[in-house]
């Protein structure tokens, strides 16, 4: 299966995300690509530690997202930093230049995930969830959730990964986290 991580990051953990999940489905055979949405605001963040400094100047490498590089996909995982409950402005741009492919309904029919990173649980991290699977229904994606049981013994959120990153830049993802994107790879696989 071939898959697209499409990403926005500010602080890095997104990029972290976007990584593990790249991680998994290499490991899994599958052809993973990896793409950051273009900011051109970006600046580096000059309160963070050596090793999120370290992660944010890697995130940078990362080949720039563009529109058709989800004609190549079987499977879009695509995630964002959560802003008042919502996708960043920057993501926003990079899904509204797909809206060709929505007219001609190329890109229909594609399998979808989503994934974001929020400061706490109060944060509105499952509303910018929901906001990317609301992009993925216009597109005619088939979105994928994640069951509630995706971690024995625990709840997940339906509409995909959330990460609470506590107002810490780009440190390293839990293990739950990890887990939930291992797991979620596994029954792709």
């Amino acid at each position: 299966m071939k898959i697209t991580i499409i990403f926005h990051s500010v602080c890095g953990n997104d990029y972290l995300l976007a990584k593990k999940f790249q991680q998994a489905f290499t490991q899994n055979n599958h052809d993973t690509r990896l793409y950051r949405v273009n900011d051109e605001d970006w600046a580096e963040q000059p309160d963070c530690s050596d090793q999120a400094k370290k992660i944010l100047a890697e995130m940078q490498t990362v080949p720039v997202a563009k529109p058709e590089h989800l004609l190549e996909a079987d499977l879009i995982v695509m995630g964002s930093p959560t802003y008042f409950g919502n996708v960043s402005a920057e993501l926003k741009t990079f899904m509204d230049q797909t809206s060709c492919y929505w007219f001609e309904a190329k890109i229909a029919g594609k399998k979808f995930m989503a994934f974001s990173s929020v400061g706490n649980p109060d944060g509105g991290g499952d509303l910018c969830l929901q906001a990317l699977h609301n992009y993925a229904k216009y597109m005619g994606f088939c979105c994928l959730s994640l069951p509630a049981n995706i971690l024995p013994g625990q709840t997940s959120n339906a509409y995909g990964v959330l990460h609470y990153s506590m107002g810490q830049y780009a440190q390293s993802l839990d293990e739950k986290t990890s887990q939930i994107i291992n797991n979620f790879v596994q029954r792709c696989a």
